[in-house]
Formats: C-alpha cells, structure tokens, sequence
C-alpha cells in the first residue's frame, strides 16, 4: 500500500527570501495539499526564509514542514529531506526554482498509479532577465525527449535503456524507500552535491518510466549561482571533492555495493561527466604551459586509475582534446572563454 502522501517534495533553504514564496506557491496547489509532503530545511537562513516558510506550515500544517537546523549546505538539506521524508516518492526542488502547476499535477496523478523506482519529467531552463517582474521569464526545454522513441507512461527495465539515458536532478522523482532503506547520504558543506544524489541510487534501481511534462522550472542567470564558471573557479575543491566521493563509490560497485555491469557502466558514465566539468575548470583559467601540463597530468592519471570512466566521455571538447595529445588547448581554451562571455551578457 501506498502511503498516503504519494510525494514528499524537500526543499533545501539558505537566505532564499527573494525566491521562496514563489517557489512555494507552486506546490500550493489544493486538490494535491492531501496527497503531497513539503519539507522546507532551513539551513540556517539569517534572513526572512524560515519566517517566509512557517507561513505555509502555519497555514497548511498536514502538507507544509520546516525544519530548522545549523548552516551543513546544500547537500546537508537534502539529507534532512531523506532522514524525515514520509511521502512514497521523493524530489528536490531548489528554493530559487518552481514547479508549472498543470505538470506537477499531472506528475502526482502519475504517481498514484505508478510503481516504477524513478519516474523521469522533463524541465525547462527558465533564464532569469533581472528585470523584477517574477513572471517574465525566456523558458526553453534541456531535451526535446529523454532518448529517441522514448513511450511514455510505460514502465522500462532500467538497465535495458541505461546507456541511452542521463538523469538529472531535476528530473528525478525516485521512490523514498530506496533512499532511506539504502542510507543514501551525500556531502555537506560542499557545493555540486546534485550528482551524488543522483548517482547513489543507482544500483539499487529496476525500472523507470517517463512523463512528456516540463514540471520543473530551474532558473538560470541567478547572480551568484554555483554554475558561473566564476564561481566553478572558486569552488573547484568542492568539485574535487565530490568527483572524490563518486570515484570511491565507484570502486565499491560489485564489492560492497551489489550492482550489475549495467548499472556500474551508466554510474562510470555520470562520473565522466563530472570530470568534464573539471577540465572545463582548468581550460577557464588564464592559459599557460603550467595549465597545460596540469590538464594532461589530470586526465593521464584519470585513464590509468579509471579507465571505464575515462572511456565514457561524450564531451567533443575532450575528445578534441585527447586526439590531439592536447595540442589544441590553446583553442579550447579561447573557445571556451568566448562561450562564457558570450552566455554571461
């Protein structure tokens, strides 16, 4: 049996004031309040964030829940939403991002009838045009569709797709069970934590099915946002870290860790991505013979410790790069540099 709310919805909160209510009202949609969980973890706000938040616990006390805690970051949240979720399935909505009312819904109604360990919906990238109106938004879809073919609403055997298919955070509604019957915990204090979310789970999952609706609304352009390439520069310990944290998960896949050649191989190829981000990292600071011989140092000793991951590389980029024994680094690296300033206007 089902529990009686079908979904928990977490939403991680740090001095989000600006961003909360909006975020809020979107999951304040009344013919789903019976069936939903909404989890604020304030993570030590010192602004008006908790006191935003316990308006709608105060008002929606069976569907509305904050819990206040000391500064852990985000991944510290998420951990929260794990340990006190109650719903049958579980998602993470950032607190500057919102939910489109007629897709939520038709995800909860989804979920009612679904029994699939993950059910993958769509999102749109909602660039933010600092011009204060809240409602004026340039929206555009990630994916037209998660892979070629794909059937909608009908339930696939997870390793049967796994090398066509990438889920992100915001496509992820997994079944809570999974999280907390395996004691799935990610990084605190530490940003880009979402890849560990969306990589532990993985062994243990059987089957997937998919919704066509864009249901999340992820808000890019925010100024300080953790994806800047400014702000990558100064965080890129906290990306070491956390590619740390998935190559030693990575090594315990069919050791510790029961997992099919299947599942390890879709892990190897999330962890490849990361690491693209990282060279990304490297190839964005002022060029030189010293960033040179770092980036061909990193990726050499990636390829002798982890080369099924170093092989799952879907970055042109890189592969560029590796073809030519990285004599094209100085292009990449003004081509890159370009593309951020570009996206940065």
């Amino acid at each position: 049996m089902k529990n009686e709310k079908i979904l928990t919805v977490v939403v991680p909160t740090y001095n989000a004031e600006k961003y909360l209510e909006k975020n809020l009202n979107s999951l304040c949609v009344e013919e789903l309040l019976s069936k939903i969980e909404v989890i604020i973890v304030n993570d030590g706000s010192t602004d008006s964030s908790k006191n935003i938040a316990q308006k709608y616990a105060d008002k929606y006390p069976d569907s509305y829940k904050v819990i206040t805690k000391e500064n852990g970051g985000h991944g510290s949240g998420i951990n929260y939403g794990i340990m006190y979720a109650q719903g049958y399935y579980f998602k993470v909505l950032d607190a500057d991002d919102w939910v489109e009312e007629g897709a939520f819904k038709n995800l909860v109604n989804y979920l009612k009838i679904c029994d699939d360990d993950i059910v993958y919906s769509g999102f749109l990238w909602a660039f933010d045009n600092h011009s204060g109106d809240e409602d004026s938004f340039y929206k555009k879809p990630e994916l037209k569709e998660p892979f070629g073919s794909v059937q909608y609403k009908q339930s696939y055997i997870f390793t049967d797709i796994a090398e066509k298919l990438y889920i992100k955070i915001h496509n992820l509604t997994i079944k809570t069970k999974i999280l907390q019957e395996n004691n799935i915990s990610i990084d605190t204090h530490c940003y880009y934590v979402d890849t560990e979310l969306i990589t532990y789970p993985i062994p243990y999952v059987k089957t997937i099915s998919f919704l066509e609706d864009n249901v999340y609304m992820y808000r890019i352009g925010r100024v300080g946002q953790s994806v800047s390439i400014e702000k990558m520069q100064k965080n890129e310990r906290n990306y070491d870290k956390v590619i740390q944290s998935l190559t030693e998960f990575y090594d315990e896949l069919g050791k510790t860790i029961p997992c099919t050649i299947a599942h390890k191989n879709y892990v190897a190829g999330i962890i490849a991505r990361v690491v693209a981000g990282k060279i990304k990292i490297l190839l964005s600071y002022p060029a030189s013979r010293e960033r040179l011989k770092e980036c061909k140092e990193y990726d050499a000793r990636l390829q002798k410790k982890y080369p099924d991951i170093y092989y799952k590389n879907k970055n042109m980029a890189i592969k560029i790069l590796r073809w030519s024994s990285y004599k094209s680094y100085w292009i990449a690296h003004s081509l890159l540099n370009v593309k951020f300033k570009v996206s940065s206007i």
